[in-house]
Formats: C-alpha cells, sequence, structure tokens
C-alpha cells in the first residue's frame, strides 16, 4: 500500500484530491478483513466526492483550492477555497459535507459566531452526539463577506456509535462536582472557591472507549493555587483524569528584579485613600492590584494614602498594576480586544503570593488561574519578584486571552502552542511600549545577580534548554514533572519560527497574523502543523496568499522543520526544482549559478549521457556547508562528496552505460544562503554531424482527465534521423505516483515524468521516441498534450 504524504505544506502549494486508503487491522479474519474493506472503500468514496466537490466549486470561482491532510486521522485538518456557491447556512453545509471528516454519528452545532474588521464571520461548532458534546470535536467555518465559505478547520474525526448514550448516564452535575471534592487534598467549604464549579458532560475516549464524561472545573486560591480538572465518568463515578491546569511560568526561571524605575499609575481615591484600582479604561473594564498577605488568597486591594506607592512592599504591585494596563492597551490598541475575554472582564492581579508547596517559602512563579493573575515574590537569587517584567505579565494575561479564544488545551503540542503564544505577545506587548524588541522572556526578574540571562529566548531557544527545530522535539509524559508533555520546553520550536517571521515581515505584521490565528482558526486540540495553516490563511486573509506576509509564514515554520517553504522570486534561479520530478536538465559542460534558498531548499539537476564514460561535477563558490550528490535515474545515490568548511565539493565518477542522472545540491542541516554557488557537470554525449532541425506539427491528447490504473502512448519516428522529440505544450500527472515514461528507438526508458509541468521539448537519440502514460489505481489529472515533434539530421 502506498503512503500519501499530505504534509502542512501543501497548503501553500495546492493538492490533488486523493483517494484515501483506511489499513485493515491483521488481527481480524479474511471474512472480516473483505466486510471492513467494503465498508472503508464506500465511505472512502463518500469523503472523495465531497472533497472533490469542494474542489469543483472553487475551481469554478477561479480561486485556489487548498488542503492539509492529518493521515493518522485519515482526515483533513484545513481546507481552504471558495467552498459554497454563495450565502451558506453553516448548519447545512456541515451536514452536507460531514462525510469529509468520516462521522457517522451526530451533528455539529454552532457555539459562537464572531465578525471581524475584515468583514468576515467564524463560526465555531462543536460536534454532538445524543445531545451531549464530543470532547475535542471542534470545527471551525469561515465566511467572507458574501457569506461563501472560505476555509474549514478543526478536529473532528471522532468515530463513535450514533446511539442513546444519555442513557447510561447516573451521575447529575452534582454528584460529579462531590466526587472530584473527595479527590481534593483537603476539605472545601462555600469560601474555597473564586468561581462557581463547572460540571459539564462529554462523551470522551478514555483507553479506547467512548463513554459519558463529567468534566469538572474546581478553581481556588487556598490552600494552593488551583485550576483542577477531572474527569468522571458519568455512569460508575470512577476519575478517569484529572490535573491541575495552572498556566504558570516555568518553575525554574530566570529575571533581574524590579528595577525602580517610577510609573505613573492610574489609581481610585475613596474618603482620603488610594488603591491600585484603574477605572480609565474603555468600556468600563477595570483593573485592580491586591496584596494577598503572603498567603493563597487574592488578598486586600493595595492602598496609600499619598498616592505614592514608594514602599518596598509596594514595588511587585505598582509593577503588576502597571504592566497589567500596559498589555490590555496593546490588545485593545492593536487588535481592538475588550479584556482577555473580549466582553469588558475585570483585570485582578495577587502579588506576594507564597509558594503552594511551602507556605513560608517565596514562590518562584507567577499564574494565571482562570480568574485572575497571581505573582510570586521570588527567592532572591533565582527570581525576584515576577511582576517585575511586563513580558511575564503579558505573558500570562495573553492565556487568558487563549482560555477564551482557541482554549489550548495545557498538554503535548497544544499546550506548547498556549505557552508560545504567550511568549509571542509578551515580546510584542514589551516591544511596542520599550520601542524595541527584545528577544528574552522574563529577562527582568531572572536571577537578579547575573545580569544578561533569561527564563526563555525566542531568537535563540537553545540558550535555554529548548529545542528550535522538530528533529529535537522531545517526547515527555503528560506528568508534572514531564512540564505536561513539554509544554514549556517544546514551545521553543514555534517560539523560533515566530523570530523567523517577524525578522523578516516585522512585528506589526506578525502581531496581526498570530493574533488572527489564535482567535479565529485555532482550536483547543490544535497541534504544530494546525499553527503554520491557521497562520498562513490569517495572512491569506490579510495580506493575500500571493504577498511576502504569506511566504515568511511557510518559510519561518519551514526553517524549523515544520512543513515545506515557499521560495522568494529572483532568489532561486531554477525553481521550482526541489524534487526529481521537478530537476532543471543542465547541458553537457554548462556552468549555472544557484542559490539554497531556505533551510528545506534542496535542488535537482538531470541530464543523459549517451554512453559510458566519466562523470564530473563540482560544486565551487560554496557560501555556507553544502553537500553534493549524484543520482541514478531512480533516485539512488551513486557518489556524493560532503566536505565540511570547504568552499568547494566534487564528484567524479564512471557511468558503465547511457542513462539519465540527476545532481542534488543541499545545505547540510539546513545550512542557506542569498549567495550563490557555482555548478558544473561534463559527462559523456554525442557530437551530432552537421545537420539540423526539421519541425512538424503533431495532435496527441490523453483523455482529460485520464483514467485511473490505465496506460497511454504516443510514439514518433523519423527513419534516418540522428535525434527526434516531442513537445508537450500541457502536462500534468498525480507528482509521485502516475508517470509518463519517454522510451528510445530500443525501449529503454530514457526518463520519467511527474508533476505539473509548463510546455517542454524531450527529445532522445536515435529515429523512435515514445511517451507513455502509466497511472495508478487513485487520483488522476490532465494527463499531457503533445502539439510538435521534430527531428534532426
Amino acid at each position: 500500500m502506498k503512503k500519501r504524504k499530505f504534509v502542512t505544506s501543501v497548503l501553500a502549494t495546492g493538492l490533488a484530491l486523493s483517494t484515501l486508503v483506511v489499513p485493515t487491522s491483521s488481527s481480524v479474519s479474511a471474512e472480516e478483513k473483505i466486510d471492513k474493506s467494503a465498508v472503508q472503500a464506500k465511505q472512502k468514496t463518500k469523503q472523495q466526492k465531497k472533497l472533490e466537490k469542494l474542489q469543483e466549486k472553487t475551481t469554478k470561482a477561479n480561486a485556489k483550492f487548498k488542503m492539509a491532510w492529518d493521515e493518522k486521522k485519515n482526515a483533513p485538518r484545513f481546507i481552504s477555497g471558495k467552498l459554497s456557491d454563495k450565502k451558506a447556512n453553516i448548519s447545512d453545509f456541515l451536514k452536507e459535507n460531514k462525510d469529509i471528516f468520516n462521522i457517522d454519528a451526530g451533528e455539529f452545532e454552532i457555539q459562537k459566531v464572531e465578525k471581524d474588521d475584515l468583514g468576515m464571520t467564524h463560526y465555531r461548532t462543536q460536534l454532538m452526539v445524543d445531545g451531549i458534546p464530543v470532547y475535542g470535536a471542534e470545527v471551525n467555518v469561515h465566511t467572507d463577506k458574501a457569506g461563501v465559505v472560505t476555509a474549514v478547520n478543526g478536529v473532528s474525526d471522532k468515530k463513535l456509535e450514533n446511539k442513546k448514550w444519555s442513557k447510561s448516564v447516573k451521575l447529575s452535575k452534582q454528584d460529579a462536582i462531590e466526587v472530584a471534592e473527595e479527590k481534593l487534598s483537603f476539605t472545601p467549604d462555600k469560601d474555597t472557591y473564586t468561581v462557581e464549579p463547572a460540571s459539564d458532560l462529554y462523551l470522551y475516549e478514555h483507553e479506547g472507549k467512548w463513554a459519558p464524561v463529567y468534566i469538572v472545573e474546581l478553581q481556588f486560591l487556598e490552600p494552593y493555587i488551583g485550576r483542577e480538572y477531572f474527569f468522571i465518568d458519568a455512569k460508575k463515578g470512577e476519575v478517569l483524569k484529572s490535573y491541575n491546569r495552572i498556566h504558570d511560568a516555568e518553575s525554574v526561571g530566570s529575571g533581574t528584579g524590579v528595577l525602580g524605575d517610577t510609573k505613573t499609575l492610574n489609581t481610585f481615591e475613596q474618603n482620603g485613600v488610594f488603591s491600585l484600582s484603574d477605572r480609565t479604561k474603555p468600556l468600563g473594564v477595570t483593573i485592580e492590584t491586591y496584596d494577598a498577605g503572603d498567603q493563597w488568597a487574592t488578598g486586600s486591594i493595595v492602598t496609600d494614602s499619598d498616592n505614592n506607592f514608594t514602599s518596598s512592599r509596594q514595588k511587585a504591585a505598582v509593577d503588576a498594576h502597571f504592566y497589567a494596563g500596559v498589555t490590555f492597551d496593546y490588545f485593545k490598541d492593536n487588535h481592538n480586544r475588550n479584556s482577555y475575554d473580549n466582553q469588558g472582564a475585570d483585570i485582578i492581579s495577587s502579588v506576594h503570593v507564597r509558594d503552594p508547596d511551602a507556605l513560608n517559602r517565596p514562590w518562584n512563579n507567577a499564574a494565571w488561574v482562570g480568574t485572575q493573575m497571581v505573582y510570586g515574590d521570588g527567592d532572591g537569587s533565582t527570581f525576584t519578584a515576577l511582576s517585575g517584567s511586563l513580558d511575564v505579565v503579558a505573558h500570562e494575561l495573553t492565556h487568558a486571552v487563549t482560555d477564551f479564544s482557541a482554549d489550548l488545551v495545557y498538554e503535548f503540542q497544544p499546550g506548547a502552542l498556549n505557552e508560545s503564544f504567550s511568549d509571542v505577545f509578551g515580546v510584542l506587548a514589551e516591544a511596542e511600549y520599550e520601542g524595541e524588541v527584545d528577544w528574552l522572556l522574563g529577562e527582568d526578574v531572572y536571577t537578579p545577580h547575573i545580569a544578561g540571562d533569561a527564563l526563555r529566548s525566542i531568537s535563540n531557544p537553545t540558550l535555554y534548554d529548548q529545542p528550535d527545530h522538530m528533529d529535537n522535539f522531545r517526547v515527555l509524559p503528560n506528568t508534572q514533572a514531564g512540564d505536561w508533555g513539554g509544554v514549556h520546553i517544546n514551545s521553543g520550536i514555534p517560539n523560533k519560527a515566530f523570530y523567523h517571521i517577524a525578522t523578516d515581515i516585522g512585528l506589526d505584521k506578525s502581531g496581526e497574523i498570530y493574533y488572527r490565528a489564535l482567535t479565529q482558526y485555532l482550536t483547543s486540540q490544535s497541534q504544530f502543523d494546525d499553527a503554520r495553516n491557521a497562520l498562513l490563511q490569517s495572512a491569506a486573509d490579510i495580506y493575500g496568499e500571493d504577498g511576502a506576509e504569506y511566504n515568511a509564514v511557510a518559510n519561518g515554520f519551514a526553517q524549523v522543520g515544520i512543513g515545506g517553504s515557499v521560495v522568494t522570486p529572483g532568489n532561486d534561479t531554477f525553481e521550482p526544482n526541489d524534487t526529481l520530478g521537478e530537476a532543471h536538465e543542465v547541458a553537457n559542460g554548462e556552468s549555472l549559478t544557484s542559490y539554497i534558498s531556505s533551510a528545506n531548499d534542496d535542488d535537482y539537476y538531470k541530464f543523459t549521457t549517451s554512453g559510458a564514460g566519466e562523470i564530473s561535477i563540482d560544486l565551487t563558490n560554496v557560501p555556507q556547508d553544502y553537500d553534493l550528490f549524484l543520482l541514478n535515474s531512480s533516485g539512488s545515490t551513486l557518489a556524493k562528496s560532503e566536505n565540511g568548511r570547504t568552499s568547494n565539493e566534487s564528484i567524479t565518477y564512471n557511468a558503465s552505460s547511457a542513462g539519465t542522472f540527476y545532481v542534488k545540491v543541499i545545505g547540510y542541516n539546513g545550512a542557506n544562503s542569498t549567495s550563490p554557488y557555482n555548478l558544473t557537470v561534463s559527462y559523456p554525449s554525442v557530437v551530432v554531424g552537421d545537420g539540423e532541425w526539421f519541425t512538424e506539427a503533431a495532435s496527441f491528447d490523453t483523455d482529460h482527465p485520464y483514467s485511473n490504473n490505465s496506460t497511454d502512448t504516443f510514439t514518433y519516428e523519423k527513419p534516418g534521423a540522428q535525434k527526434v522529440a516531442i513537445h508537450f505544450s500541457a502536462f500534468e500527472t498525480e507528482t509521485g505516483y502516475d508517470f509518463v515514461h519517454i522510451k528510445d528507438k530500443n525501449g529503454t526508458i530514457i526518463e520519467s515524468l511527474d508533476g505539473n509541468r509548463g510546455s517542454f521539448w524531450v527529445e532522445v537519440d536515435g529515429d523512435k521516441i515514445s511517451a507513455t502514460l502509466e497511472t495508478d489505481f487513485s487520483v488522476t489529472g490532465y494527463g499531457f498534450t503533445v502539439d510538435e515533434v521534430r527531428y534532426y539530421q
């Protein structure tokens, strides 16, 4: 069975639809396999037809159809184009296209509708089965000003029975809350919670089995900071899973402390007492700052008798208060967001919060706890007061923004994205306030006695033990010791992607794109690939899909190993030549100049020898550590040159017979440069005697589109000719699977062509040439058209 690699890079390049093959299990009987295969084939056909219909709508509207595919889930994770003929009823659209996501049961229910400044409308929907939401099954639908669906994204591959799940629910919501409370390490009372306990019924998959489950959330500040989640079997009352979802700074952090600078504060006076209560913000938002009194409570609002908050005790509160206002202003001024919930919620902060594991010890942390921010004082060695760093405050408030938009779950890749987006907006808010960018996080409060270090670095995550490329992604357990699957550690990868993007197009444009992706496209279960897709679509919405901003996003993620790059026009001479099928033909003795333009750029060249003899390849003027390879017609390596720290690479190879060969030039470990390299290739070739080319008209077309599992051959023969050639005026096949084989008079395959190409000539030695299209079992394309032939004699 062939594997289809529909990675997210197709979002930038377009996609021919695939038949989606579902593997069968080896543990079932032959009869069961046949039955299951028949069902899967039927489902696959329904899915493909729906996708083809969406593609046809897009094509008719002269727009680009793009799709990112999730191989594991056998469903699209992102589709964009003109996906409806006219203003769409979103519920009907989702019902009609349910087969795309392999949904057997349930319907999508619209949960939230938002209209943005571009005139687009965004619908967040939830899959419901028997009136119960399916955990993690979320699909977002996006329409343009006219109401035409332009994009669909999310997670929805939930295969479960269409039955009366509600009949197995034996517990009430309150029962579930009581079960959760019994699992706490203390006995809560009526004053424990900062908000009322929440208990929501979901269908949840646990250890491969679906069941109704209550998800209970308990929020409190005493006797420790808690935002405890419990997944409770709604039939048996068993706790299936639990965790404390506190969005906090890394437990081992960095900073330089509260700097002692003077700030202008917005305060509130009552009966001659001034409090840190800022009521100047628009739309009724109040920002208030409290002193927790070295306890685990919100505490008391910070006050002063002369409106000068200058005591040592007040410093942490001054910074928390001021920086909360700065962060509010950033989101309001740049993204028109009205507080973290976009509904004017008050912003509450508490300082002098103690370590929950030892109440007599200062706390080296800060957190968003679901209702407010809390800041520790630091131990004076690892941290000073954490509210003293603007990017830390903006980081925590961005967690709140995420809670009320994408709601990225705090584990594995979604959790790493949660952390990364907080880091991104921490940098953006600080850069706007300071007037210049600082790529370090928490540098003002980490290790106050050590200058120049930080908690994290956006520009170079490896400085603080974070990976900056998917090659170094860390697989960690979903435990506190495992950083909840690496939420802080692996955030270095998308952070580095942001650095590449922001240095390319600037902070303002990057901020617009990132905010739109977070609030309109990402869902709770989004992975790194989904973030790339969301950011690409956001860039296309704002700046167009052919703009430098779109390319910057694609290239930024490509440089950290997520998706493919988009080559900047003019910076790569022979693009596209990134695959064997796109290889640029090089003449004997020809000297070429080109570039390795990005970390994922591979340059391929091809040539055909006339017989046995020496092949010589020289790569000179190399600006970085580049490597050189000689490949045979099947793409296997025959010889290579991989010298480090040299400006030249060369290969000499003795070919035993005539054939087609390829040259590959790559950058070692992602090396790339805007400076060009030079390539010269010499090989055995026939010196044709005196003569000339004669051109004749021809007319041949394969079926348009061609069929699956078929062959179609065009042959041209000119007896006595030294060379013959055919001209393809149109050429398109499924890349990597459907090929046009070029054969000479002896029936030898000279080369095999695939993909989407412009018009071009193909020639062979001798007086006969043929082109045979051979197709596989799925996916069709245009085929080819021949309009001219020629011969040399």
